[in-house]
C-alpha cells in the first residue's frame, strides 16, 4: 500500500482552522490509514490529527484497523465535545467508511439506553449546505455521507453542527443543543 505522508507545518497553519483559540504551530501528526472498500470507502488514505498518537487507553473501545472510540455519556454543546475530545488527545470521531460507521454504532448501543443522536466531527459553520469535517475535508472525501432519512434537515434553520443517528445515517443538530458525543484515537500503535 502506498502511503503519501504530507508534513508542511506551514501550509497546515494557512488552511487549518480552530475553534479554540489555539496556536497554528501546535503538535500535529500525518497518520496513515487504511483505505476502506465499499462505495463509501475512503479515497485519501492519510489523515492530519492536531495531537500526536496516544499510548492505549482503557477507556476506549479498540477495533483493530480502524481505531479507538470512547461515548460520553455527559450531553454537551458540540464545541465542548470538540475540546474534550482534543483533551484526551483525540478528536471528534469522524466517519471514514462502513466498518468504521458500524464500529461506532456497536459502541454507541452498548451504552444502555441508548442515546438516538451523539455528535460527530463535522459541520457546515463555514457554508451553509458544505459539509465538512473537523479537518477540513467533505464528507464524500473523508469517506462516508449517507445521511439519516430527511436529513440535512437543517434544524429549523440552526443544524450546523453533525451528528450520528442510532440507525447509523449521519445527521445536523443545533451546535449548541446538548448531545452525547464520540471521540476518537488513532490506530494503537506502541
Amino acid at each position: 500500500m502506498a502511503v503519501r505522508i504530507i508534513a508542511i507545518q506551514t501550509l497546515l497553519c494557512l488552511v487549518s482552522y480552530t475553534f479554540g483559540q489555539q496556536a497554528c504551530f501546535d503538535s500535529f501528526v500525518v497518520v496513515p490509514t487504511r483505505t476502506a472498500t465499499g462505495a463509501t470507502g475512503n479515497a485519501d488514505p492519510t489523515c492530519l490529527l492536531r495531537n500526536p498518537p496516544v499510548a492505549r487507553r482503557n477507556d476506549y473501545t479498540y477495533f483493530p484497523g480502524i481505531g479507538g472510540y470512547k461515548l460520553h455519556s455527559k450531553a454537551v454543546s458540540w464545541n465542548q465535545a470538540r475540546i474534550t475530545c482534543e483533551e484526551e488527545g483525540g478528536h471528534l470521531a469522524i466517519i471514514n467508511s462502513l466498518a468504521e460507521r458500524d464500529a461506532v454504532v456497536t459502541v454507541l448501543k452498548a451504552m444502555n439506553p441508548n442515546p438516538n443522536y451523539v455528535s460527530l466531527g463535522f459541520h457546515d459553520l463555514y457554508e451553509e449546505g458544505h459539509y465538512v469535517t473537523i479537518h477540513g475535508q467533505t464528507l464524500a472525501r473523508a469517506g462516508f455521507n449517507e445521511w439519516a432519512k430527511g436529513e440535512p434537515n437543517n434544524d429549523a434553520g440552526s443544524g450546523n453542527c453533525g451528528s450520528l443517528h442510532l440507525s447509523g445515517g449521519l445527521n445536523d443538530h443545533n451546535c449548541n443543543k446538548p448531545h452525547h458525543f464520540i471521540c476518537e484515537v488513532p490506530i494503537h500503535w506502541q
